[in-house]
């Protein structure tokens, strides 16, 4: 398994009327999560998209279990659980530290497959990337 912690505050264009952070920004916290972590493995979309590999997203989920607030900061949990084949999934959760004690204010996942850029079909994992993901995985 591999896990990431990236942290990132709750900015004023991420909350509603009442300074709670919209519901819809969660999916954006989690892409940021996802960037990071890949970029922390040495394999960035960038890296992945020159290779002639993109990555979209086919299926994403989010459970809501505490609000958070403008001008919190937050860590965003990030990890691989399995070595994937034709898609792979991240996991995440949202936290927010108070005085040493870690606040679950979100769970979710989404996953992604991998696509050829030239021919708009499917790949299997490609074999830099399972290199990379290998050392993490049992």
């Amino acid at each position: 398994m591999y896990i990431y912690d990236f942290e990132i505050r709750v900015e004023y264009v991420d909350t509603d009327k009442m300074g709670i952070m919209h519901n819809s920004r969660y999916f954006l916290f989690f892409e940021r999560g996802r960037t990071e972590t890949m970029r922390s493995l040495g394999i960035g979309y960038k890296k992945i998209e020159n290779k002639g590999v993109t990555m979209p997203v086919v299926e994403q989920f989010a459970r809501y279990l505490l609000p958070a607030f403008y001008d919190d900061i937050l860590v965003v949990r990030t990890k691989i659980t399995e070595m994937p084949m034709a898609k792979i999934r991240f996991d995440y959760e949202i936290i927010r530290n108070e005085n040493g004690t870690e606040n679950l204010l979100c769970v979710g996942y989404n996953t992604l497959a991998f696509v050829d850029t030239a021919t708009n079909k499917p790949l299997r994992l490609p074999q830099w990337i399972k290199d990379s993901l290998k050392p993490y995985m049992d």
